[in-house]
């Protein structure tokens, strides 16, 4: 029989580009548009079509059921999908559908086929991943009451979900290797997970790993690096990086309505990196200071990410050279953010206090609040407010740009100050406070990324340097999806503690086993 492989791709690659405009489809609907009529397999004594059959064992792969019962009540609850991979009803409007026995013996007859159906099944996966369309992959289920059932289903959830982030995730990631290589992307992503999760460098990382695994093939450290140096353009790896983080926000978005329902507070930082080595090319390394770090030179990143408990998604990450504006660097991130989300407010520290930065959340229509340096004029309007609790001061003027300049009493009767192109009336102006406090959680996740997702290096080559932030950043979204999809999957909604830690995550992924198309060997 000729390979069908070869003209399926070519048909899925025309199914995903007609959905360009969307980001989300049906297993469903793909299989629908999918032609499968080339095989010609044994389907005697069957009542159900051919086509119908091979579909129902391909959605079954792709949408990760392990049993044959979850498949059967999906399709209860969903038979217009049944009718879409060609099954149908009787005059009772009943679903005539296969029975476990029944499937199971089609399989049987056709084992020469699974196969290449599993492939096609990984094939509509990394090609659904490479044009950035999330695939309606369930995850959540009924809340489980009893406490050992729980338990049980909480492991289960959480290794299924994290089988399910590597299935997605991991053929995005494209590192150059040749189809003749030893080692596969996913035997790099693997060390570097452990190597991020010790908080090692790679030459040890790999020592260590290969003494957890004796049993597998490992690449040493000097090959590791050797296909990380391939990576030789900064946009490149950003725009890697940016359909990875697209792709993760963009499932849970899809999955679940936590992230469409409200308006969600955001903000924006500067994350600063020690670097200890000498000039480095391209020079992105920028003057800095930082307590007990023993360095004034660090790569600086801007980041943007919510500050919603539970929904703590980096949603950019980009890297500041000494020659960027960081205004422009701002508006970029605002810009991303306002195609993800709808924004509350963004919360920002007074180093972002500059007209130009002011006037961009005012062109882009966005609220914005941040400390406000105590300058000659501030300090005036302190003078003249010292027998008030709090003071608005509208249209103060900062430059070439005007915003509200407020002053209140914090817990302990210090007066601050802050500036915001809020109306806030003076009664809830100690609201503030908390408001801005909320901005913390962007400093809490700096402090998980780099000591449970960072892997060191000692490489005085940016671009390896680059890929590791981004790559942390990457595996920090995945930890938070998993909570999430985990947390409602046991519990029924959305805890703000994680469920599962970012140590354990890290461990389960790297050890956990998926089969999956790597576009890298």
């Amino acid at each position: 029989m000729e390979n069908p492989t070869i003209n399926i791709i070519s048909e899925l690659n025309k199914i995903y580009g007609n959905l360009r405009s969307c980001y989300s489809s049906k297993v469903s609907f793909i299989l629908n548009n999918l032609d499968l009529s080339i095989f010609n397999v044994n389907t005697k004594h069957f009542i159900f079509t051919l086509e119908s059959l091979i579909k129902l064992y391909i959605f079954k792969r792709v949408k990760g059921f392990l049993t044959y019962n979850k498949t059967e009540e999906y399709f209860n609850e969903n038979q217009h999908e049944a009718i879409q991979l060609g099954f149908y009803k009787d005059q009772n409007n009943n679903l005539l559908f296969p029975k476990k026995r029944t499937f199971n013996y089609f399989l049987q007859k056709n084992k020469d086929i699974i196969n290449t159906l599993d492939s096609i099944s990984e094939k509509i996966l990394a090609l659904a991943s490479q044009n950035n369309i999330v695939l309606d992959i369930d995850i959540v289920n009924k809340t489980i009451k009893n406490n050992e059932e729980k338990r049980n289903q909480k492991n289960q959830a959480i290794k299924e979900t994290i089988r399910l982030v590597k299935r997605l995730i991991y053929p995005k990631v494209n590192i150059k290797i040749n189809h003749n290589s030893k080692f596969t992307t996913k035997d790099l992503l693997d060390i570097l997970v452990h190597i991020a999760q010790t908080h090692d460098f790679a030459n040890n990382g790999c020592d260590t790993f290969l003494e957890l695994n004796p049993n597998l093939k490992i690449p040493n450290s000097d090959t590791m690096l050797y296909h990380f140096k391939k990576f030789n353009d900064i946009d490149n790896i950003e725009e890697m990086f940016r359909n990875i983080f697209d792709f993760t926000f963009n499932f849970a978005k899809t999955n679940y309505s936590l992230l469409n329902r409200r308006e969600l507070d955001i903000a924006i930082d500067i994350h600063k990196l020690a670097y200890y080595g000498k000039e480095i090319e391209p020079n992105y390394v920028k003057g800095g200071v930082a307590e007990g770090v023993g360095t004034r030179k660090f790569f600086h990143f801007i980041t943007c990410a919510i500050v919603i408990a539970g929904r703590r998604f980096t949603i950019g990450a980009v890297p500041i050279s000494p020659f960027d504006d960081i205004s422009e660097l701002v508006e970029r991130l605002i810009k991303r953010a306002k195609s993800k989300i709808r924004i509350r407010c963004c919360y920002l520290d007074r180093g972002f206090n500059s007209a130009n930065i002011i006037n961009i959340f005012k062109k882009n229509n966005v609220n914005f609040i941040m400390p406000e340096s105590k300058t000659s004029t501030v300090k005036q309007w302190f003078d003249k407010s010292e027998d008030t609790e709090s003071r608005v001061i509208e249209n103060f003027r900062i430059g070439n740009a005007t915003a509200n300049l407020i002053l209140v009493d914090d817990k302990e009767g210090i007066k601050r100050a802050f500036i915001t192109n809020m109306e806030i009336p003076e009664q809830l102006t100690h609201y503030l406070y908390s408001w801005y406090s909320r901005r913390w959680s962007i400093e809490t996740s700096y402090r998980q990324i780099d000591h449970d997702f960072l892997a060191r290096t000692t490489s005085r080559n940016y671009f390896i340097r680059l890929f590791y932030f981004l790559f942390s950043v990457c595996l920090y979204n995945l930890w938070v999806l998993t909570n999430i999809c985990v947390s409602l999957k046991v519990y029924g909604r959305l805890y703000e503690k994680p469920i599962i830690t970012s140590k354990l995550f890290t461990i389960i992924l790297y050890k956990i086993q998926q089969e999956y198309i790597d576009p890298g060997g």
